[in-house]
């Protein structure tokens, strides 16, 4: 599916119809998008910035959602400020490392980024509102303020606070589901399609953008184990425990077996402890066998 440039131009400016909308949306969905990627050139090309890889949903939410000009959310600077004058004013918090970053907002509102993960927030925040667009995995810990609401954006749910911890993460599970889970105070969760739960203590929100999605308890040493340095699972499935590892580890590892995708796992590792090692232990505690292909490359199949 090919796409007219005006079209994405009219998208990110937020002068679209509701037709050209869903057009684009659908567009961003391909794997290859050769008319947004010559788009994403030229904008770096006139900021006098090299070219960098983009994440298309990532970058759409972000540019959906401000409307005064391009952004562009990807680099290997843990924060950066686009110099072009057609691009909003957006920072970005990157964790590119294995290991969990503490960040302290303008607002005094602390956010854990786990690895591999994520965050980025408008210029004016705790100006104007305080907004801030996830990808990846974190914990807020969200100073109260009732004259400016704090919202985290992800790719089809918004979540608003005044102040209260949650978790929340796109990346833990392979259904690609995402997963928000409240630990102190209330928070609102509204769709895409214009639902709206209120979350209590103890409650998790999962959803892969379905009209009205279900709220179960969570095992929170499981899903904040990130925080403290540890890698649990608590009879997990084995998909979803090969996604999180996948994630953590910035490795590849493919399920051979399908039918082994709902097998439930339960282990504890230090999260210092090597792919590997994890893997092959996994492994041998519940029948698997595991293959190393390359140093990043592993495939998980039926030891039978």
């Amino acid at each position: 599916m090919h796409i007219n440039r005006a079209i994405l131009e009219k998208y990110f400016q937020g002068d679209c119809s509701e037709q050209e909308r869903l057009l684009v949306e659908a567009y961003l969905e391909q794997t290859a998008t050769p008319e947004l990627d010559e788009l994403l050139t030229d904008t770096w090309q006139d900021a006098d910035k090299p070219e960098k890889k983009v994440h298309r949903l990532w970058w759409a939410a972000a540019a959906a959602a401000v409307v005064a000009g391009l952004i562009v959310l990807a680099g290997q600077n843990m924060k950066f400020t686009p110099k072009a004058a057609v691009a909003a004013g957006m920072d970005t918090l990157y964790n590119n490392t294995n290991h969990v970053q503490v960040y302290n907002m303008p607002d005094g509102s602390q956010v854990w980024l786990n690895a591999n993960s994520r965050l980025g927030y408008t210029a004016d925040y705790n100006v104007h509102g305080r907004d801030l667009w996830l990808e990846g995995e974190a914990l807020f810990k969200v100073v109260s303020n009732a004259k400016q609401p704090f919202n985290v954006h992800t790719r089809f749910l918004t979540t608003r606070v005044l102040g209260t911890t949650f978790h929340i993460s796109t990346v833990s599970r392979a259904d690609s589901s995402i997963q928000i889970s409240l630990l102190e105070g209330k928070i609102a969760v509204s769709g895409a399609n214009g639902y709206t739960k209120v979350l209590m203590p103890g409650e998790m929100l999962t959803s892969k953008g379905e009209p009205n999605p279900n709220t179960t308890g969570f095992d929170e040493k499981e899903i904040l184990d990130w925080k403290e340095n540890r890698i649990v699972f608590n009879r997990t499935t084995l998909a979803d425990v090969l996604t999180r590892l996948q994630q953590r580890e910035g490795c590849k590892i493919t399920l051979t077996d399908k039918k082994l995708a709902a097998k439930k796992i339960s282990g504890n590792f230090s999260a210092d402890t090597p792919i590997g090692e994890i893997l092959a232990t996994l492994a041998y505690v519940h029948e698997l066998k595991c293959t190393r292909v390359n140093d990043g490359t592993y495939l998980i199949s039926s030891k039978k």
